[in-house]
């Protein structure tokens, strides 16, 4: 199959968040090294992994951090706090997601650390290895962006109550190595493995996240412009070799998001990498308003919703106008909380008809990180930054803004207007509910979070502190502040 899920299950075996991951013994290393004996073994112990997963992105947690972007603002209180640049180190969002990322950064180290010494195949070997290292280098990447200095350690012997800090550079060479092994250990598909067909990442998810990491790195705090370079010959590699993945650009962008292509245990075409809820996680409520029963965790900020353009892109991704079970309809303007909402990840269970009908906090589609419009913004930019908006630029960015309604891009424009064209684009593209490539990153590696408040309507959450440096990255929890000073806050 040619989309990439991750498949959760086995949840069971893991404990909840815990506050004390610094713990010498840390509960995501839930198996002793004489474990990984087998074949079997290491694939009992991926497939825990995957399972971690369900819960590092239970509820939408990693979608906190990004509230203070442009695109999406809240009156719930872990949300708002980021929204009004006031964010608290016992944040409860933050606080689970830092728990279950470093849950899993134990389990791919212990799977790294030992898969070597299995009797199995070297094929089964690498299969087991180069997905632990994915999804080591992906949380390490969600991490680093998120808190730039970070406890970071390949081996629990590695752990202590004193640990000092590690910068961006060193985690992210480490994101990059892991990437780029899980590309040479990965397969193309799983089509020979029953349980892995369609639902584990492959060597093409590793390059398109590679592209974007390199991308990244290009930004603030490292500023490394060489790496718009690599950052455009790996997207393009991708690309040009699309056909092997069956990545491609939904022709109705509505299909992206549609039950018919995205639901269950399956994703559309032009889906890289998602993370699979089996009807268990993922929160539709939290996206929902309270008139349907939802939770009003987040909805669209206002500015950015009316300088939307019109399109079958804002069709697919909002939703302002909203039928009521008495036969009428309200306009976003008529509702509690006066905002449009993003419509693009609720569950494929609803009918829009009736969207107060069987609704749940239970999700049956995918939680999309990586789609190949990313792989076509990604090299657009980078190749522009690198070289120049040549031809193969444009043509880039101009798949994606013809799906989505728009002309194409104005041609002649400078490095930096082209540049500016495409960060715009990727906003517009990835606002709301993607976890990976939200805009919010947009705005840290360009450092631009300064200058987006004033963008924000009046009537939205006062902001309490006017953004510096010092908001760029997310306060620390509390609770391991406790016990590592260089956790302090």
């Amino acid at each position: 199959m040619k989309k990439i899920l991750i498949i959760l299950i086995i949840s069971s075996i893991f404990v909840s968040c815990s506050e004390d991951f610094l713990n010498i013994s840390p509960k995501g290393d839930i198996y002793p090294e004489t474990f990984y004996a087998t074949a079997s073994d290491l694939e009992m112990a991926v497939t825990g992994v995957y399972a971690i997963f369900n819960d590092l992105y239970f509820y939408g947690n990693a979608l906190a951090y990004t509230t203070a972007g442009r695109d999406k603002t809240s009156q719930f209180n872990n949300f708002v706090e980021v929204d009004v640049f006031n964010t608290e180190g016992d944040n409860g969002e933050m606080l689970r997601f830092w728990g279950y990322a470093y849950q899993a950064i134990n389990a791919c180290n212990t799977i790294i650390n030992n898969y070597e010494g299995a009797e199995a195949t070297e094929a089964a070997k690498k299969k087991a290895a180069g997905q632990a290292h994915f999804l080591r280098g992906y949380v390490y990447f969600q991490l680093v962006r998120m808190y730039n200095e970070i406890p970071f350690y390949l081996s629990a012997e590695e752990l202590s109550n004193d640990m000092p800090l590690t910068g961006p550079q060193e985690v992210y060479d480490l994101v990059v190595e892991d990437l780029m092994i899980a590309e040479d250990y990965l397969p193309t598909n799983w089509d020979d493995d029953s349980k892995r067909a369609g639902v584990a990442v492959t060597n093409g998810a590793a390059k398109s996240l590679l592209a974007y990491v390199y991308l990244s790195m290009a930004g603030y705090p490292l500023n490394d412009a060489s790496k718009y370079t690599l950052a455009a010959t790996k997207a393009k590699e991708v690309i040009d070799g699309a056909g092997t993945w069956g990545y491609k650009l939904m022709e109705d962008i509505a299909d992206l998001y549609s039950k018919d292509y995205n639901y269950e245990n399956n994703a559309c075409d032009e889906v890289v990498l998602a993370f699979h809820n089996d009807n268990e996680w993922g929160c539709p409520l939290c996206g929902l308003p309270g008139e349907y029963g939802g939770w009003d965790v987040y909805y669209a900020d206002l500015n950015f919703f009316k300088s939307y353009p019109e399109g079958p892109r804002k069709d697919a991704i909002f939703m302002w106008e909203f039928p009521m079970s008495d036969g009428t309809t309200k306009n976003y303007t008529e509702l509690a909380k006066k905002h449009p909402y993003y419509k693009q990840y609720y569950d494929g269970k609803f009918d829009w008809d009736q969207p107060w009908n069987g609704m749940n906090w239970k999700n049956s589609r995918p939680q999309v990180a990586l789609t190949h419009s990313n792989n076509l913004l990604v090299y657009a930019e980078a190749q522009a930054m690198s070289n120049s908006a040549d031809a193969s630029a444009y043509s880039a960015i101009n798949k994606v803004r013809n799906r989505a309604g728009l002309a194409d891009l104005t041609s002649g424009l400078s490095q930096t207007d082209f540049r500016d064209s495409v960060v715009q684009e990727r906003a517009w593209e990835f606002c709301g509910g993607y976890f990976c490539t939200d805009p919010w990153y947009d705005l840290v590696r360009l450092e631009r979070v300064e200058a987006s408040v004033s963008e924000r309507d009046p009537s939205e959450n006062t902001i309490v502190n006017q953004p510096t440096k010092d908001h760029y990255f997310a306060p620390y929890p509390s609770v391991d502040g406790e016990k590592n000073p260089n956790l302090a806050n």
